[in-house]
């Protein structure tokens, strides 16, 4: 036990009290509400009225993918889903790449990725097969990406042919995501996009632990990427940023979604999106184009949202084949004194530990029996007790904790300092090697008391000031 824990910091147990969800610009929320709304009820009106712009399994996917991520539309999604079980089939047969699109879209929509297409086929079981030996993954250029995030979304190992087939595609010195043409390296978006959002899911994924350290390298590239003025272009109307192949919104829309997904700032690129929005809620396929369509629409609302084709997730659609068994629950973190509620013995130590609702997720306080000193009438009074040893927020958004300190502000590999009112400085590191990708820890000046031990002398003790660890924010 360190002498933080032994002494100051049952003495200082300070709960930061910020907001989870502090206030954000109203305008600047209420214009992406707005833009979400406005966008999913377009996707609803063409899908009942003009049922031909989505001429592919493929295309109704999207639809479902976007209303899902935008958790509206409940009713629409539904009707998707029953054309995409009678049109996904024949869509998908003998193709890698359109059958993990299939299931990723599934598990978007909330449904069982597995049985789909009915209790008689295992479609997860039937990717693993096609991949297992074949490094052939069709006739789709996104094919390895489609393959990885469906596979992890599963739960299910990714090969190491299909991360070296990414990791190929990506240039060593620009970061991006792109492919050959005419000998030279072409660096795109659209496919940085859902390499970062394949790579993210690689590192978190505990089938491919071995391979958490190259995933993460590569979405410090590919991020890196994106961020380099010569990758954007910029909109003087908007005053923004934006990206663009063969089309500004789909590209944007699909980039902004993957980097929100792994915490980075997409502020600028919303804003071109919201400002590149049509009248009647939906996206042109161009720039400042005239007409919304469907693909355009169906990607550039991703970007508004920050969440795509790697973590968007709705249950607002009930399972509809449950094939008599329960669906499968996402894995929980493993039980731990950090995020467990209740009293536990680890390594001869005892702890208590408490959970409590904390704005969108839950915080949970754990202490550990220890000895405490005290100084009560000017003598230093030693005892035996439950201290205070930490508080810890289980896995929540990293976007939640944009207007929060304690999570970084929201920021990848954030880094901030500040003193609280009372005066006390505060610091919390992101994304380190103590915390891990995918967390943060945050530490607080306090006067604590500090024990001196001499070799045949009785303890002496004296306040000093030190810096304490006091919570860790965990990302999901």
């Amino acid at each position: 036990m360190s002498l933080v824990k032994r002494t100051g910091a049952m003495l200082v147990a300070v709960f930061l009290t910020l907001g989870l969800m502090a206030p954000q610009t109203a305008r600047a929320e209420t214009n992406a509400t707005q833009s979400i709304t406005s966008a999913s009820q377009w996707i609803a009106d063409a899908w009942q009225n003009k049922r031909n712009q989505f001429f592919s399994a493929g295309t109704t996917a999207d639809g479902i993918i976007a209303l899902s991520a935008a958790n509206q539309k409940p009713d629409t999604v539904r009707s998707m889903l029953v054309d995409l079980k009678k049109r996904g089939p024949a869509y998908s047969k003998d193709n890698p790449a359109r059958l993990a699109k299939m299931i990723l879209t599934a598990d978007t929509s909330g449904q069982n990725p597995g049985t789909l297409f009915g209790c008689d086929r295992n479609l997860v079981t039937e990717l693993q097969d096609m991949v297992k030996t074949s490094t052939t993954t069709g006739a789709e250029y996104w094919g390895p990406y489609l393959i990885a995030i469906a596979l992890t979304r599963a739960g299910e190992e990714v090969p190491e042919w299909v991360i070296a087939d990414m990791e190929k595609n990506q240039d060593a010195t620009s970061g991006g995501f792109g492919y050959m043409e005419s000998g030279d390296f072409i660096g795109d978006p659209d496919y940085t996009a859902v390499g970062i959002s394949a790579m993210n899911l690689i590192e978190q994924n505990s089938a491919n632990a071995e391979h958490a350290q190259r995933a993460s390298a590569s979405i410090t590239q590919a991020t890196t990427w994106s961020a380099d003025p010569k990758t954007q272009k910029q909109d003087a109307r908007s005053n923004s940023y934006y990206w663009e192949t063969y089309s500004s919104t789909n590209s944007t829309g699909m980039l902004a979604s993957a980097l929100g997904e792994v915490g980075v700032e997409i502020t600028s690129p919303v804003r071109y999106l919201t400002t590149q929005q049509k009248a009647d809620g939906g996206w042109a396929g161009s720039h400042n184009g005239r007409t919304s369509n469907v693909m355009a629409t169906t990607q550039a609302i991703l970007g508004v949202i920050g969440e795509g084709y790697g973590t968007a997730r709705s249950t607002q659609v009930p399972e509809m084949v449950t094939c008599g068994t329960t669906p499968p629950k996402p894995p929980e973190p493993a039980e731990t004194v950090y995020n467990t509620p209740g009293y536990r013995v680890v390594n001869g130590r005892e702890w208590r530990t408490t959970c409590e609702p904390y704005s969108q997720t839950k915080r949970c306080t754990a202490t550990i029996k220890a000895t405490t000193v005290t100084q009560v009438g000017g003598r230093f009074v030693v005892k035996n007790d439950y201290v205070f040893n930490n508080m810890t927020y289980l896995p929540s958004p990293r976007s939640l904790w944009k207007n929060n300190p304690l999570g970084g502000n929201g920021k990848v590999n954030a880094n901030v300092s500040w003193t609280a009112t009372d005066g006390r400085k505060w610091r919390t590191e992101c994304d380190t090697k103590l915390t891990g990708r995918g967390g943060c820890r945050t530490f607080a000046e306090a006067d604590v008391i500090e024990t001196i031990s001499r070799p045949g002398q009785s303890n002496q003790y004296r306040w000093v000031t030190k810096e304490i660890f006091n919570n860790i924010v965990q990302f999901s």
